[in-house]
């Protein structure tokens, strides 16, 4: 009698528990969306401005395209960012320098955005990058063997030293034919130097490649304070809703009066590779 109560008494549990929940999500104001970019090489310096939507919104972002937009390094030198100079259809809310211009490694850089008489800043310290040593491509043999994309199943291999006498914090991203690649939607390819190691030994892309593309790894230096950004980042996008997951949040930004997004500065490392077979 014992043994058949538990699951008697579990079931009343569970059926008395159960029951319709209406979310009441309240709208609230849009609120300015800033991602920006300073590094230490020409022509990769960019602003993106845009504003957040409802929850039951659906569709982009809406671009902002009135701000004024500049950045100042920690040496008194200011450089104007103007929106979509070459007027490009899908570079609304995109803002680039007036005069090109590349970040130098140990300054601070700060940008400041102003929109409707409300100024938005934030500012990230350029930190050196490990240096690529090399990039090797190689056959992933699971790949191989998968017949939705039997074509690409090479992939590539990076080799780098890092410094260990610093705590060093770096991002990657892949591309394959000069377009930016993830493995799935919510990747963001990040690490610490804890987890990379000194000797960066033929760390394997995330993505497949066929014989004749052309790779490229492109490997940026991180301050901490984007290290973490990116973290909360990836715990966002990987929120499952379940029960045991944590309350979904916004990422800790170093921008100021509420915006959402983050202001980067990064040394940056590049290698391309081309897939022969």
């Amino acid at each position: 009698m014992k043994n058949i109560l538990i699951p008697i008494i579990v079931l009343f549990i569970f059926s008395a528990c159960e029951k319709t929940v209406e979310l009441d999500l309240k709208q609230t104001e849009p609120r300015i969306i800033i991602e920006g970019q300073v590094t230490n090489k020409s022509n990769y310096q960019y602003v993106k401005v845009t504003k957040s939507i409802g929850f039951y919104d659906s569709g982009e972002s809406p671009r902002v395209d009135n701000a004024s937009v500049f950045v100042t390094d920690d040496q008194g030198n200011s450089f104007t960012f103007v929106h979509n100079p070459r007027n490009n259809a899908d570079s609304m809310g995109y803002y680039l320098p007036s005069t090109a211009f590349a970040g130098e490694i140990g300054r601070t850089y700060r940008l400041t955005v102003s929109i409707d008489e409300q100024v938005y800043e934030g500012s990230d310290f350029l930190n050196p990058v490990a240096k690529i040593d090399s990039l090797t491509s190689r056959v992933n043999d699971d790949e191989k063997d998968d017949p939705k994309d039997y074509k690409k199943f090479y992939e590539i291999l990076l080799y780098a030293k890092e410094p260990q006498a610093t705590t060093d914090y770096y991002l990657f991203k892949f591309y394959r034919n000069d377009s930016l690649k993830v493995y799935n939607d919510t990747d963001i390819y990040f690490a610490d130097d804890e987890v990379l190691g000194e000797d960066i030994d033929g760390i394997p892309s995330p993505i497949f490649f066929a014989p004749g593309d052309v790779g490229r790894v492109e490997m940026y230096s991180l301050s901490r304070d984007g290290f973490v950004f990116y973290n909360d980042l990836q715990n966002l996008l990987q929120n499952d809703g379940g029960l045991f997951s944590q309350p979904p949040s916004n990422s800790r930004s170093n921008l100021s009066n509420g915006a959402l997004g983050f202001f980067q500065a990064s040394a940056m490392e590049m290698r391309s590779i081309s897939i022969n077979q």
